[in-house]
């Protein structure tokens, strides 16, 4: 963009404001400075110009509130809220973030507004913090990511399956933070949360996720026996006394050949000599999430560094 272009775009943006100024027995004209704006918007969108876009589709969502079009405002507030991101992705991507992250700012409190105008029993507003969850783990800014799904998970209490995502995407958070205690709390919440859910295929791999992250997890974090659970205890101890009749190994269908496995490593990390470690990891492997290889990476260092 040329500064000359970026003056007429402005001066365009004064020209459209100050007509909404008050006059003397004159109404300001809020429709067509509204359509104005949006028009603005457009141009700014196609001349590749974030920025300059968001605030003309602000603008224009601003008009539609006063006009009480809370249809056209909340479709504006969520075009401003997505050039605002796209501008902080560019600068993201050319190494030029504002430290004062103005942009990511305008654009969550856009979306926040935006998902007020929606009625309580509707599911967009889960979609809107997950958009912005999804986009704040690209940009790496992971430090607002637990309040976004806190607040998706809290919008969708009466949707299990929602629930269930906002859940799952919140324990992968904790993976990648190395937050393993959080991590395990939440895979905990997983396996409750899963009990409301009809028995199916997408279940049982579900819990069996679960099973094999609290079991690496708490191998991990090595809790001493004061401070464990006995629910978390429950967990170790069908591995230690070979119990393959546990109802939750039969919920989550665990083949003979994993649960030998994860009876070989539970066994080893509890054992003196812990060499054979290595041994059995690649084992492991086709069983394995990408999430969770790293965890046994992480596993294997601790107890065969």
């Amino acid at each position: 963009m040329t500064e000359s272009t970026g003056f007429e775009l402005l001066d365009q943006y004064r020209s459209i404001t100050s007509k909404l100024k008050k006059r003397f027995l004159r109404k300001p004209n809020e429709t067509e400075a509204s359509e104005s704006f949006a028009a603005l918007g457009q141009q700014c969108e196609s001349q590749e110009l974030p920025q300059y876009a968001a605030l003309s589709w602000l603008a224009a969502a601003r008009c539609e509130g006063t006009l009480g079009n809370p249809v056209s405002e909340t479709a504006y507030l969520l075009r401003a809220a997505r050039q605002f991101f796209k501008a902080e992705q560019e600068d993201f991507l050319t190494g030029c973030t504002c430290v004062s992250t103005e942009n990511l700012e305008a654009g969550i409190s856009c979306y926040h507004h935006a998902s007020q105008r929606y009625v309580d029993d509707n599911s967009i507003p889960v979609g809107l913090d997950l958009e912005i969850v999804n986009f704040l783990q690209r940009i790496g800014r992971t430090e607002s990511v637990r309040l976004h799904l806190n607040s998706a998970m809290e919008l969708s209490k009466e949707r299990p399956n929602s629930y269930l995502y906002c859940l799952c995407l919140l324990g992968s958070h904790f993976l990648k933070n190395g937050d393993y205690v959080s991590a395990l709390h939440t895979y905990q919440e997983i396996t409750k949360a899963l009990q409301n859910i009809p028995t199916g295929s997408q279940k049982c791999g579900l819990l069996l996720e679960c099973e094999i992250n609290m079991v690496f997890l708490l191998l991990i974090l090595r809790p001493s026996p004061q401070k464990i659970s006995s629910e978390l205890t429950r967990i170790l101890e069908k591995y230690t006394w070979a119990d393959q009749s546990d109802s939750s190994l039969i919920a989550c269908k665990m083949s003979k050949k994993l649960f030998l496995l994860m009876q070989s490593i539970v066994l080893i990390c509890q054992s003196v000599d812990t060499s054979s470690l290595r041994e059995i990891e690649s084992d492991f492997w086709p069983f394995l999430s990408v999430e969770q290889k790293d965890l046994l990476r992480t596993l294997c260092r601790i107890y065969y560094p």
